[in-house]
């Protein structure tokens, strides 16, 4: 395509990430935004080792990070050491009382000049994380009569992380009230809250950036009658308190969506075959570029198909494929999803934009709005026969990027030029389970930039980290 990079450059970069890797120099150039993918890992492991016997329970978690990565901005090399501890208790009674709380302190430590903030290490305050109540009163009516009810209803009030449909749409920490019922082969959920502060917004304009700040409710249905397959469909509402600080006399924000969502989960021709799909569309309104009074309408959509086939043979090998793709907005100025330099005043707003997560690659990392993205992966356990390591999986992605319109801007400032290809990724990580109690993960990615990008140097990204639980 027009405006690629030489291909003895692109592997020069992809070479140069293999020797990287394999000396673990932990020279990453890479966006912050990489993190979120190992933000989003952790979550997942801990957030599935909530409790579920009865009785109280308490422990902890010690979390150790290393981070280096290159600047977008200015193209320096930043490195991070992130330092973190968690305390949980859960009390559990008969199935029908459930409490869950989960704390969080930190400390990050930079390299001398490198925190972007203009700091020097920083305590991270302290955080509740998780703090919620569940009550299950099909439970308590299996307790008191040995039978199944015909409704059963659970109902969670806290602070929790919700999700809907597959996540593409939602896909956040929120303080909550969140009802799932269940009668037949249906299932409801309704949800209504308030996403937690501290979570960084889906604008990074920089008055409303660190902080997310938005009322959400949403109902989804699913139907469980399909022997393979999970059919859902989804509403979701969300209203932006943005509060910039500081005020800017010259600019309003507010960015109030809607979507209708559908999918389906399950499996197709072989069990092993897995798949996931999701189609959403979205509608509202937002304050475009430069205005204080009035707000232009929203139109956008997205998609996302998933397949896995996991085989069954030793090493439990298992193949992936992807293809996500997100309305663009050909007259937004320089981003796809900020308000400063984004959609231009009297017009449709078509840039998808939402509060889900997709692994769009570790280096690259951008936010889905105008992407067209391609995936194929792979993992298996390699020493699944050993005491030590067979609990070790090794796996590797490939991501290829377009832009969804070649006009228009994504949520990377520096792909500016106008031309359809961003460009691809190659990611290798390897995910460790030493021991129950101690869990190690390290991932790489490289990036070489398409034609999108006038700076065509190779970005890299690399992150390490270990767990322990007590």
């Amino acid at each position: 395509m027009h405006g690629r990079a030489p291909l003895r450059r692109r592997f020069g970069c992809w070479i140069v990430g293999i020797t990287v890797l394999a000396t673990v120099a932990a020279r990453a150039p890479a966006q912050t935004n990489g993190r979120r993918v190992y933000q989003e890992q952790l979550r997942v492991r801990l957030d599935r080792q909530v409790p579920t016997e009865t009785g109280v329970q308490a422990g902890g978690w010690f979390n150790f990070a290393l981070f280096d990565y290159t600047d977008p901005e200015d193209r320096r090399r930043r490195t991070q050491r992130l330092f973190t501890l968690r305390g949980w208790a859960s009390l559990n009674v008969q199935g029908v009382h459930q409490a869950y709380f989960r704390g969080l302190l930190g400390w990050e430590d930079w390299n001398s000049g490198d925190n972007p903030k203009l700091r020097g290490d920083e305590d991270i305050d302290p955080v509740v994380e998780r703090a919620w109540y569940q009550l299950d009163l099909a439970q308590l009516h299996r307790n008191r009569t040995g039978r199944e009810p015909p409704v059963a209803l659970k109902i969670k009030v806290g602070r929790a992380y919700t999700q809907i449909g597959t996540a593409l749409t939602l896909s956040v920490p929120m303080d909550m009230i969140q009802f799932d019922v269940s009668t037949g082969a249906w299932d409801v959920m309704a949800l209504l809250g308030r996403t937690v502060s501290r979570t960084p917004n889906i604008d990074p304009s920089e008055p409303v950036a660190t902080r997310l700040r938005r009322c959400i409710w949403g109902v989804e249905v699913a139907y469980n009658g399909l022997a393979r397959h999970r059919p859902f469909v989804y509403f979701l509402s969300n209203s932006d308190d943005p509060k910039p600080r500081p005020r800017d006399p010259n600019q309003s924000f507010g960015y109030d969506s809607h979507y209708v969502g559908l999918g389906s989960t399950g499996s197709v021709l072989d069990p092993n075959l897995h798949y996931q799909c999701e189609l959403v569309g979205e509608w509202g309104k937002t304050y475009s570029d430069g205005v204080t009074a009035g707000r232009d309408p929203i139109q956008a959509f997205a998609a996302d198909f998933l397949v896995e086939y996991y085989f069954r043979r030793p090493g439990r090998p298992r193949v992936q494929a992807e293809y996500l793709f997100a309305s663009g907005d050909s007259d937004r100025r320089v981003s796809a999803t900020s308000t400063i330099g984004g959609n231009r005043a009297g017009t449709v707003d078509h840039a998808f934009n939402a509060f889900g997560f997709r692994d769009t690659g570790l280096a690259f990392a951008p936010r889905i709005s105008n992407l067209q993205m391609f995936m194929v992966g792979g993992s298996f356990f390699p020493f699944e026969n050993h005491r030590w390591f067979r609990k070790m999986e090794v796996g590797t992605k490939a991501f290829f990027y377009q832009k969804a319109k070649s006009g228009g801007p994504i949520s990377v400032i520096s792909a500016g030029k106008d031309s359809r290809y961003l460009g691809m990724e190659w990611d290798v990580f390897c995910d460790w389970r030493i021991t129950s109690d101690v869990a190690f993960t390290i991932r790489y990615g490289a990036f070489g930039p398409g034609g999108a990008f006038s700076d065509q140097s190779c970005v890299q990204f690399f992150y390490t980290g270990v767990t322990f639980s007590f």
